[in-house]
This record gives structure tokens, C-alpha cells and sequence, in this order.
């Protein structure tokens, strides 16, 4: 079975088959990497949104990290 992830692209959540390339905090609205030190520290299901690309976090309102700086160039 394969599992479907939720993303936020263009303001709207869409099934996806990868968690994106960011995962944000809802609750005060920062994003980061998936590998963000910060990030693995939030709770897994609460408030926990994903973003496929950094200009979807950006449009919908987040602010990027201060310890793992994303930008629009990171490449995985």
C-alpha cells in the first residue's frame, strides 16, 4: 500500500505521493527542510502542514526558518 501525503500547493490541499519539499508549522506559521533540526521537533500530526515547492509556503503566509534558511533553490 502506498502512502498518500496532503500538500498545500496554489492554497489548496492535494493528495501527493511525496511530502513535499517543506514542512511548516501552522501555529506560527514558519516553514523549513525536512531535515530542519527544529522541524523534527514538531509534534507529527498536530498542526503540521507540507508544501510541495518554497514559493507555496511563501504565498500561503509562512516565514522560512531561521536555523535551516530555506530558499527557493534547494534542491533534494
Amino acid at each position: 500500500m502506498t502512502k498518500v501525503y496532503f500538500v498545500l500547493k496554489d492554497g489548496k490541499i492535494m493528495p501527493s505521493m511525496s511530502p513535499g519539499n517543506y514542512a511548516g508549522w501552522e501555529k506560527s506559521k514558519i516553514f523549513g527542510r525536512l531535515d530542519c533540526k527544529s522541524g523534527k521537533r514538531m509534534i507529527k500530526k498536530e498542526n503540521r502542514v507540507f508544501f510541495l515547492a518554497w514559493k507555496d509556503a511563501i504565498s500561503a503566509g509562512y516565514r522560512p526558518c531561521k536555523n535551516c534558511k530555506p530558499t527557493p533553490n534547494d534542491i533534494y
